[in-house]
């Protein structure tokens, strides 16, 4: 390991609703942090909301090796603010409670911003896991560093937990405006608008699409996701991201239109479907009209 991380203290923010069926996933992703080598590696637990375990909150509580703060208010965005005001280390990263580091993870990217005077954070490459196969995010990071933005609408090059930041430099600012869903979406043109980063074609971590009980699984996810990326649009986003946004916008009410006729509201189905045709881009689904009229005549072999 490189000497230059070395002893160096790097805060973890790692956010939590505490759930008692997510305990060994919990102990997972902290126990990753803990045995992170070549720093001094401080997990810093945001207890968030008022559906946690009572045990489960103790024994993190009662876990010295933890900086634990509970919050009364469920809420990932605020959660992670919470969590970035609590930082009085020199350098800060962020893990979900499904996912883990892998090793050595945190004392490369010290090392890589060590090395690089004039980046404010590093984001690294990582692994996506499913179905028990380990695959590789980005084939080239290089090529994501020549151009972030542009190449963010071919996939999220910033996984959960990839980055680390400078606390002297990205600030308490970070997470503000920041939406409950599509938040790494939020947080790497933040990052790529707003500060200087280094990537890494090192892979550091691993996001677990498996957990079956995950925001990205839910209802909720499809149906919030247009209010996210219109929160997106208050970045100061160049034109060709700004369209982006708006087409998939237009992509996220016809999600939700088909959302609304498999579950039987078509009334619901037909709003949403409106809603698509205005977006920039939405003429694309102008044939779906003749399913939801179809709906209107056949409503049972539509939406059963």
């Amino acid at each position: 390991m490189n000497a230059k991380a070395e002893g160096v203290a790097v805060s973890v923010i790692l956010p939590t609703m505490a759930l008692a069926g997510r305990r060994a996933l919990i102990r997972r992703a902290i126990d990753s942090v803990l045995d992170q080598t070549g720093v001094r590696a401080i997990p810093t637990v945001i207890v968030n909301g008022p559906a946690r375990d009572p045990d489960l909150t103790r024994e993190l509580i009662a876990d010295d090796r933890l900086r634990v703060h509970v919050l009364e208010k469920a809420g990932l965005a605020n959660a992670l603010q919470v969590g970035r005001r609590l930082i009085d280390t020199p350098w800060f990263a962020e893990l979900d409670d499904d996912d883990l580091l892998l090793p050595g993870a945190l004392a490369s990217r010290v090392d890589a911003l060590v090395e690089s005077q004039e980046h404010d954070c590093v984001v690294t490459n990582g692994y996506r896991r499913s179905h028990d196969e380990d695959i590789l995010n980005i084939a080239d990071m290089g090529a994501v560093g020549r151009d972030p933005i542009r190449t963010f609408w071919d996939r999220n090059w910033l996984l959960p937990g990839s980055y680390l930041c400078r606390t002297d430099r990205v600030g308490l600012d970070l997470f503000d405006g920041m939406p409950e869903c599509l938040e790494c979406t939020y947080l790497a043109l933040r990052l790529a608008i707003s500060y200087r980063v280094k990537f890494l074609q090192l892979p550091t971590v691993i996001w677990d699409q498996r957990t079956p009980d995950s925001l990205s699984k839910s209802r909720e996810f499809a149906l919030s996701q247009s209010a996210a990326h219109e929160r997106l649009l208050e970045l100061d986003l160049p034109p060709y991201a700004r369209q982006k946004v708006l087409e998939r916008i237009a992509l996220n009410f016809h999600s939700i239109s088909g959302l609304h006729l498999r579950e039987g509201d078509r009334l619901k189905a037909w709003y949403s479907h409106l809603q698509s045709l205005v977006r920039r881009g939405g003429y694309r689904y102008l044939p779906y009209t003749r399913r939801l009229l179809f709906a209107m005549v056949a409503p049972r072999r539509e939406t059963r």
